[in-house]
């Protein structure tokens, strides 16, 4: 048992293996993947998973989601702001460290059911000394502007005064080891004491000035008694250090904690933001780290009551797949409706901190079906940034609006113009320019979002207004051709990013129609059923009757590529003249290499492609398409997809499932899962792959379990288990009800409602009336 390699109260205090993650010995090479994968977020703050007392190989970034800067950068980033980790033990003059001392024994472990992080090693200094240092770290969820580190540090063969330096670090600079790259995006405003004892340390972002407010303090005791001693405090320029002492005793441990707090400006005024650092370390430390500890844990009980998945007979990939939901719920706010989920979530600064069509496509079915208040904050960030895109709309010459490829904190484009390879070399990125389907998928979101969650009020309030504007942007996007009678959509890109541009992606077309179609549709409704809430639709955005008549002539005119006499779908106008290449060859790992003709040919000459593109489309709309369709397209597709994105395999998995290809779904469904834990991407290191961790969740309940929403509205249910599966088990909100679904070897499905009204479930074809016990 993982548990084991820790002594004492660690190993009474810590969950069982399938919900541990360990990094089982100390190799500095791999120092940068474990801070992504021991990342803690509380969904207002992350930090990475680096060592308290630092190291040589380390990105120790703290993220406050929403507090962006640009500073010469060519993006709004979210700022590294400074870190409160540090804590330096020392004994005449050795540093107890990792990298400065003989490794004896080391484990650390995420254990995912308490939110935590925790440490055992023994160290051995240069004069043989050695010490035991154990220890948990956490960010709480039920207070989230309180974080906390206890060791348990006992020296094994001698006795001895042991230092101690607390620090805050304001020197962290973003993308500190890529010299082309790095910035600072604060400066200090003050660094000094928080009262008598302890840490304050204020910066600003120097854009907009926005000021974060850190604090700490830290406390020795031996038996509940507190042996600091000698405390003082000093500023060395951007580090804020708080010195003190304590008499160690050979065999006998001390209990270090130190106690953590950071607000923002957002939160608190500017000219308060000392005392309310302050008066909140100081309630910390009234409630006292074990009850705030017993408070956060009792948060992430009721969390992972809701979201938590358990697939009997499969240990590695049943703990892979609560990886993956640890870190999406641990990064949703349920509070804050002017934040998003980024596609590194917090724990790294790759896309600095940007939403993409990710949020929509991948995260937010998730979070509608499991965390309904966190998916609407998610839409809402949407509307809150609706002027934004209108103004990009008109920025671009089109009407209504587009929303950025790339999305911070004021809805502004900021995807960079160019894009610079590790060698240097640089090359223009038009990502921006052509890859419009982020506003399709904006309004997808909203459709989905209503479907699963019935939230009427907000679709009235909020959705309806964006889905006009988008449905807007398309018509105005579309170009008719007169000698064809049809409408096209030029120079765009679609999922598939190595062919860029294209003319007529499929993709898009398809989604812009159904846009269109959709808020037709909405419209008429609003019209019939809720007259004052279209009176005010129509106040706000100006829609005319010979506006959506337009649109009706548009959308029954686009031009959707396909191949003639059959039901092959053309990805793009043209595809099918490209050097049909395709994947004829797997690695061990049962992935495709890549063919030797890329070796002469740039792909964007051939049908190989980069990720689902036809696939997502069907995998979307679906119900659209006829069984054979969706069989032919996707066979065609999957030899010829390389999976160069992360959010590839889980959308082949759920459609592999739909067409029969139970033993490559199931291989697919390995890949997402522990696509970060193996590092399979070799990219770890640039934080958790956000969107992959929403699509291993919609793999796992849309593919395997077979969950869906009928066009009756009727949530359906039709399994079809792997064999190495014994029994699978999950959660979801529906309607007025949360239901447990359990799912056997067989197929055979129960479905509890554990609170809210009894309703009617398809279970394999049949209806069945769910009920509590």
């Amino acid at each position: 048992m993982i548990k084991e390699r820790f002594s004492g109260k660690l190993n009474e205090m810590l969950s069982s293996d399938d919900w541990m993650i360990l990094q089982p010995e100390y190799d500095p090479e791999e120092n940068l993947k474990f801070e992504s994968l021991f990342s803690l977020s509380n969904g207002y703050l992350g930090i990475r998973g680096s060592y308290e007392e630092g190291g040589k190989i380390t990105l120790p970034y703290l993220y406050i989601n929403g507090v962006f800067d640009k500073s010469e950068t060519f993006m709004r980033e979210l700022a590294a702001l400074p870190n409160w980790l540090g804590i330096k033990l020392t004994i005449e003059k050795e540093l107890i460290g990792i990298e400065n001392c003989q490794i004896l024994k080391f484990s650390r472990v995420l254990d995912m059911k308490q939110a935590l992080l925790a440490k055992s090693y023994i160290l051995r200094d240069k004069k043989g000394r050695e010490t035991l240092v154990e220890g948990i770290r956490f960010v709480s969820r039920a207070n989230v502007h309180r974080m906390g580190i206890k060791l348990y540090v006992t020296p094994l063969n001698y006795s001895g005064i042991i230092e101690v330096e607390n620090i805050i670090d304001g020197t962290i600079i973003n993308f500190h080891d890529a010299p082309r790259f790095k910035v600072k995006h604060t400066y200090i405003t003050a660094n000094e004491t928080l009262d008598k004892d302890g840490i304050y340390m204020e910066v600003a972002t120097r854009d907009d000035h926005l000021h974060v407010g850190s604090g700490c303090r830290i406390e020795a005791y031996k038996n509940g008694k507190g042996i600091m001693k000698n405390r003082m405090f000093h500023a060395f320029g951007e580090q804020g250090v708080e010195f003190g002492d304590f008499d160690a005793i050979e065999g006998e441990t001390v209990e270090i904690i130190k106690y953590v707090s950071m607000y923002t400006e957002r939160d608190a005024a500017r000219y308060v933001l000392h005392m309310t650092v302050k008066e909140e370390l100081d309630g910390f430390l009234e409630t006292g780290f074990e009850e705030e500890l017993a408070a956060h844990r009792a948060v992430y009980e009721e969390m992972w009551k809701a979201a938590d998945i358990r697939i009997a007979g499969d240990f590695e990939l049943d703990r892979a797949v609560r990886f993956n939901i640890f870190h999406l719920m641990s990064t949703g706010n349920e509070r804050d409706a002017r934040v998003n989920v980024g596609a590194k979530l917090l724990s790294g600064e790759e896309y600095g901190g940007h939403a993409f069509w990710d949020t929509e496509i991948f995260m937010l079915p998730f979070f509608a079906y499991v965390f309904p208040k966190t998916a609407k904050n998610l839409e809402s960030y949407r509307y809150h940034l609706l002027d934004a895109a209108r103004a990009n709309a008109r920025k671009n010459g089109y009407k209504g609006a587009q929303y950025p490829w790339e999305s911070a904190d004021d809805g502004t484009e900021q995807c960079p113009d160019w894009t610079i390879e590790p060698d240097g070399s640089c090359y223009r990125c038009y990502v921006a320019i052509y890859e419009h389907h982020v506003t399709a998928a904006v309004a997808y979101g909203i459709y989905n979002y209503v479907k699963i969650t019935r939230d009427i009020d907000f679709l009235l309030n909020q959705g309806a207004e964006i889905l006009t504007e988008t449905a807007r942007f398309w018509a105005s996007r579309c170009e008719y051709v007169a000698d064809k009678d049809r409408y096209e959509i030029n120079q765009v890109t679609g999922p598939d990013e190595w062919h860029e541009p294209v003319n007529n992606n499929l993709y898009t077309n398809y989604l812009a129609k159904w846009n269109l179609r959709y808020v037709i549709s909405l419209i008429d409704t609003l019209k019939k059923e809720h007259a004052n809430e279209y009176d005010t639709l129509i106040r706000k955005t100006g829609l005319t009757a010979q506006e959506i008549d337009n649109w009706e002539i548009v959308q029954e005119k686009m031009y959707l590529p396909r191949k003639e006499g059959g039901g092959l779908l053309e990805q793009f106008e043209g595809y099918f003249a490209l050097d049909n290449v395709v994947i004829e060859k797997y690695d061990e790992n049962d992935w495709p290499i890549r063919p030797e003709a890329l070796k002469t040919k740039r792909a964007s000459q051939t049908q190989l492609i980069k990720q689902a593109d036809v696939v997502m489309l069907l995998h979307l709309m679906g119900e659209e398409f006829s069984e054979e369709e969706i069989g032919q397209n996707y066979e065609y597709y999957e030899k010829r997809t390389l999976h160069g994105s992360s959010l590839s395999p889980s959308i082949y998995s759920v459609m592999g499932l739909k067409v029969g290809d139970d033993s490559k779904a199931y291989r697919y469904l390995k890949r997402a899962a522990f696509l970060d834990l193996l590092n399979l991407q070799k990219n770890t290191r640039e934080g958790i792959h956000a969107a992959n961790t929403g699509g291993v969740w919609q793999t796992v309940v849309f593919g395997f379990a077979g969950v869906s929403i009928g066009e009756d509205g009727m949530l359906a249910v039709r399994p079809n288990m792997p064999k190495e599966w014994e029994g699978l088990e999950f959660c979801l909100h529906y309607l007025n009800s949360w239901l447990k679904i359990t799912i056997n070897r067989d197929n055979s499905v129960l479905v509890e409602v554990l609170d809210g009204e009894a309703l009617e479930v398809k279970v394999n074809g049949q209806i069945i009336k769910a009920s509590r016990e």
